[in-house]
């Protein structure tokens, strides 16, 4: 059975529709979604409804879905910061049915197909620990590789040569169950199995909001295990137009109402690389620095502390 393996769409309609067509294209029914379909671009409502249209899915919920949860029932009145415009812009796009719909998918998942079991969740931090997020997180992919252009199979040899020499790493993973591991979060795609191929770790990478240096392709992956258990994890790129999509993200009600953040996803979207934590720390020293104590950041140090940013 074949599988498309798709995580971290983020809201990212056209990516997410790249996707299913090469999927498609690979003649592959089967879907597992490893979570975060909503938060940092305009169509969080579109791309729950092309998940809930799939027939055979297998799907979990990721950190951004937590952000949704915590605004139901809240008084929207209130809903005037800076700092959290784009999580009320996408609990305020999305429809009663499609935020009951994602908010009812669980944290983690297990199935078995061909008598191979499958284990679903949104960091591989519930699987290895920190041994991902420690070394190869998006702010240290984009120190790794601040200069420096990437190709995937360059990326793909450089994380392969870390975990196979990274004794930590090989003890964890040498502790795991047989099986498949998937996960998302760090939105760089990755896969690491074991000499006798029972043990794989997939990490599909993030469609809709790449940021392992990769330009001009959104990642996903295909997995496929035999009749006999045999497990092979294809990593995908599919060609994207990052600059056509801008254009439509600029002209977006998003862009309107969540202004500075969609600003810092189109410079993420243009450069595949973390940008947003940068930002972070800067407008929290710049806070500190008027004495805004004020958390989430209110709109007018949002807004001043994007100024100065982009100015740097």
């Amino acid at each position: 059975m074949r599988f498309a393996i798709i995580s971290d769409i983020h809201g990212n309609l056209p990516a997410l529709d790249a996707v299913l067509e090469d999927a498609d294209n690979n003649n592959i029914e089967n879907f597992i979604f490893a979570g975060d379909y909503c938060l940092s671009n305009p169509y969080p409502n579109e791309c729950i409804q092309r998940i809930r249209c799939l027939d055979k899915k297998h799907i979990i919920r990721g950190n951004e879905e937590k952000y949704l949860e915590n605004l139901v029932d809240k008084d929207q009145k209130t809903w005037t910061d800076g700092q959290m415009q784009i999580s009320y812009y996408g609990y305020r796009a999305i429809s009663a049915d499609n935020l009951d719909f994602i908010l009812s998918m669980p944290n983690m998942l297990k199935f078995t197909c061909n008598d191979v079991a499958l284990h679903i969740a949104h960091s591989s931090e519930e699987f290895i620990a920190d041994c991902e997020h420690k070394e190869w997180s998006t702010r240290q992919v984009a120190k790794r590789y601040k200069d420096k252009d990437i190709t995937s199979d360059s990326f793909r040899a450089d994380i392969h040569n870390y975990f196979d020499n990274n004794d930590r790493f090989q003890q964890i993973f040498s502790e795991l169950d047989q099986g498949v591991y998937i996960f998302g979060h760090s939105h760089i795609q990755w896969s690491y199995q074991s000499t006798d191929g029972k043990t794989i770790l997939i990490n599909p990478g993030s469609c809709g909001l790449p940021m392992d240096g990769v330009m001009g392709s959104i990642p996903y992956t295909i997995l496929d295990i035999s009749d006999t258990g045999n497990i092979i994890a294809e990593e995908r790129r599919i060609p994207f137009d990052m600059e056509e999509y801008i254009d439509i993200l600029v002209k977006s009600d998003q862009f309107v109402k969540a202004n500075v953040w969609s600003k810092i996803i189109i410079q993420e979207l243009r450069t595949a690389r973390e940008h947003m934590f940068y930002f972070l720390r800067f407008a929290e020293e710049y806070a500190d620095k008027i004495d805004d104590k004020r958390r989430p950041f209110m709109l007018d140090t949002w807004e001043k502390a994007y100024e100065l940013w982009s100015k740097d």
